[in-house]
């Protein structure tokens, strides 16, 4: 006769054998384990693994935020948008406030053109990110990228009041600040300070010189305005909107050969960039 009993008192001795062997070995045994594992892998850009790993943590531990949000992060890696969504959400839902989920979702839904959507969760981290953190630099690029200026204008200033112009990052976030305050065309003077300060820090950076170029422009600052994009275009020769924006600039001043050659040259570089520009009232 089969015993039922013994088969299961050998299983089991079996299965305590192999968690104690692989406890020895290193191998994961419980849910901490496999998500140490599996963000081991994703650093690795070794995906399938970490799925694998962190799908186990999933299930082991099914009331855990942060697994679902490293498997999230594990699916976006592997190029799985939607099971990254997915994941995001439900960490959400098991931590209503877990701000790295919400910056990860923020980043998906940008990635997927869901401008509201960004929004939302920007101003959810918004409410339980500390002051000082370095979460709200980012937070002013996706503002920024959703249309949200004065948002965006907001968390560049949190993040300079609390870091300071000796950062090293701090030149980096005084041009985002010129920019953002550049596209949405308001606030130009506070717009150029910075600007001026953020090359000031690093004279010869094309992207600094090419967000000054936007503020002249914007300012009526035309001769101002090209020479500051042809300096940008003398030390990095693709930059699009540094061709747009002289174009512009000459069309304005009617020199019309230049400014059509650095228009075409522009839309060689970045096809849509005329409707971009034009989105922002930028134009001839």
């Amino acid at each position: 006769m089969f015993d039922l009993t013994s088969r299961s008192n050998a299983a089991a001795q079996r299965a305590g054998d192999s968690a104690t062997n692989d406890a020895a070995v290193g191998l994961p045994t419980d849910a901490a384990g496999f998500s140490r594992r599996g963000s081991a892998y994703a650093a690795r850009r070794d995906f399938a693994h970490a799925i694998a790993d962190l799908t186990r943590a999933c299930e082991l531990a099914p009331g855990e935020a942060s697994y679902f949000y490293l498997r999230g992060q594990a699916y976006w890696g592997n190029q799985q948008p939607d099971l990254a969504l997915a994941d995001f959400n439900q960490a959400l839902n098991l931590k209503p406030d877990y701000l790295p989920a919400l910056l990860a979702r923020a980043d998906l839904n940008a990635w997927r053109h869901e401008k509201a959507a960004v929004i939302t969760d920007l101003d959810a981290a918004d409410r339980i990110a500390p002051k000082r953190a370095d979460a709200r630099l980012h937070m002013g690029d996706l503002y920024a990228y959703a249309g949200a200026y004065p948002a965006a204008i907001a968390r560049y200033t949190d993040w300079l009041d609390t870091h300071g112009r000796d950062d090293v990052q701090s030149g980096r976030v005084l041009n985002s600040r010129c920019w953002t305050r550049a596209l949405w065309g308001q606030e130009l003077g506070q717009a150029l300070a910075d600007c001026n300060l953020a090359l000031k820090l690093h004279p010869d950076n094309p992207t600094y010189l090419d967000s000054r170029g936007l503020v002249r422009l914007r300012r009526g600052e035309y001769d101002q305005a090209i020479a500051d994009y042809t300096r940008a275009l003398k030390l990095r020769p693709n930059i699009a909107w540094s061709h747009y924006g002289r174009g512009v600039a000459e069309l304005r001043k009617g020199m019309k050969d230049q400014g059509h050659a650095d228009i075409d040259a522009a839309i060689k570089l970045q096809p849509h960039i005329a409707e971009e520009a034009s989105q922002h009232h930028i134009g001839p």
